[in-house]
């Protein structure tokens, strides 16, 4: 075991002297590390804003011939349009319409809020929005769909979509997560006591043994008188 031994050039750092006095501080890091989780839990639940989110799926139909088989032509051919359909959802020209449609001011906020995204390579596009409202989310998403459908139907004539999944208000919020930030606020609290008490044991000059005393000092100890701790 190594002892600490404070000189101009070097720290030797005593591991059992510094588990020592964690020991002896165990209260106090307990207290801190309850402290920031209670401290985190009051801050997410009280002080950050809630977001909601909801998300509508749409599904690019196939073709299916007259023998019941789906025409893989076709099937190719829906593969190959999500990510045109993706790039036109998120448009200028759709987004306006849906930011006049809902009555919100700056088509920036409609964009910010819209997350769309194929769902692993196949022919299905998730659209989710994200706010501080449930309800607006939801209709940001019935919206941006509406008009989507309505603008590939009226201007390029596609009619292979579906809404597999309907848009819902929901009251349950997707951020911020309380238990991870209280598990941070814990984690924080716990590495700032024992960095406190790691300094404090740093810091401390005292001399604690005949072996640090000898070394200090450079001459040999003649005697020692008793200490004991509480």
């Amino acid at each position: 075991m190594e002892d600490i031994n404070k000189t101009n050039d070097e720290i030797e750092i005593d591991i059992s002297a510094l588990m020592k006095l964690l020991k002896k501080n165990i209260k106090m890091i307990v207290i801190s590390t309850v402290l920031g989780a209670v401290i985190a839990f009051l801050v997410t639940n009280f002080f950050m804003t809630k977001k909601y989110a909801s998300t509508a799926r749409i599904y690019l139909v196939p073709k299916v011939t007259e023998q019941g088989v789906v025409d893989s032509t076709a099937l190719n051919s829906n593969s190959k349009m999500v990510n045109n359909y993706m790039s036109l959802m998120q448009g200028e020209t759709i987004l306006s319409k849906v930011a006049e449609d809902l009555n919100i001011e700056d088509v920036e906020e409609v964009k910010n809020s819209l997350s769309i995204t194929n769902v692993n390579e196949t022919e299905i596009i998730d659209v989710k929005a994200t706010t501080d409202d449930p309800k607006k989310s939801q209709a940001i998403v019935s919206k941006t769909v509406d008009i989507f459908f309505k603008e590939m139907q009226e201007k390029l004539d596609i009619k292979n979509m579906t809404i597999s999944d309907q848009p819902k208000v929901n009251d349950v919020p997707v951020s911020p997560s309380k238990k991870m930030n209280t598990a941070i606020g814990a984690m924080a609290g716990l590495l700032l006591s024992c960095g406190y008490v790691f300094l404090q044991y740093l810091f401390d000059k005292r001399l604690k043994n005949k072996a640090e005393a000898e070394s200090f000092l450079g001459v040999p100890v003649l005697g020692e008188i008793p200490w004991f701790e509480d």
